[in-house]
């Protein structure tokens, strides 16, 4: 397995991005539904051997390409930083570098929290062409994701969250609860466990029919699931009639 394919393999195995994503040298090519497939590849927009960029392709079996997309690196995660290294002191912009062979990242390493910066960032070019499934139409009991604050007072929090699952529960629903399935599995204070357990998180929330959004302050955790609910075409409810703060800007890392 190549460097560019374990690469690839991080934004798309066990995502929701595409569907029966196959892989070979530096493209992965996955299906949208219907006759969409998305083919994604590792570009070099400068340098010839500094792969910096992902170009997204979305494709009709029949038609050719529908749309295209150019993702940098640097326009997702910024300029980083390498701490304790005098030669990159304004930082350095991410890229794979291919030395005569040897491919590996150049000076800075992609954190857990970036990769999911950038799958959110791939996942909100391609949710322009990926219909909704049928799952929304479903009848009987909703299943009804539960939003709501977890960092800070983890405890209560997640004592808030079983007292809102509950209700969802005594009205006929059925209550998806992260803060009850992933702290006693996934320490919130450790940044990949956690990364990974958001990432589960969305992906849960991409099988709910309704998404219901707790409490008078919306952290920026939950605005990632807000707006990956809106991108999915879910339904949302809040308990609140104002909003507690303004949307945050959708870079750096995440606080749920």
């Amino acid at each position: 397995m190549t460097v560019y394919e374990q690469e690839l393999r991080k934004l798309f195995d066990h995502s929701d991005l595409v569907d029966r994503p196959q892989f070979s040298g530096r493209v992965c090519v996955g299906d949208l539904g219907k006759d969409l497939r998305v083919r994604a590849e590792f570009l070099s927009t400068h340098i010839s051997s500094q792969y910096d960029a992902i170009r997204l392709t979305v494709l009709n079996r029949t038609e050719g390409v529908v749309d295209r997309t150019l993702l940098r690196f640097q326009d997702v995660w910024g300029k980083k930083q390498v701490p304790n290294n005098p030669n990159f002191r304004s930082g350095v912009i991410p890229h794979l570098w291919d030395d005569y062979g040897k491919v590996e990242w150049y000076a800075y390493h992609p954190t857990a929290a970036d990769y999911a910066a950038l799958r959110d960032a791939v996942g909100q070019y391609l949710s322009a062409f990926r219909e909704r499934t049928p799952e929304l139409e479903r009848s009987g009991p909703k299943l009804v994701y539960i939003c709501a604050p977890l960092r800070g007072d983890v405890t209560n929090n997640v004592e808030f969250a079983r007292q809102k699952a509950q209700e969802v529960f005594a009205d006929g629903d059925i209550p998806v609860c992260p803060h009850l399935l992933f702290p006693p599995i996934a320490d919130p204070n450790n940044p990949e466990q956690d990364a990974k357990a958001r990432e589960m998180s969305l992906q849960l929330l991409g099988s709910c029919q309704q998404l219901n959004v707790y409490g008078p302050i919306w952290t920026e955790g939950m605005w990632d699931e807000i707006h990956h609910a809106s991108k999915l075409g879910i339904p949302m409810m809040t308990d609140q009639k104002t909003i507690g703060r303004t949307p945050p800007r959708r870079s750096g890392r995440k606080e749920r």
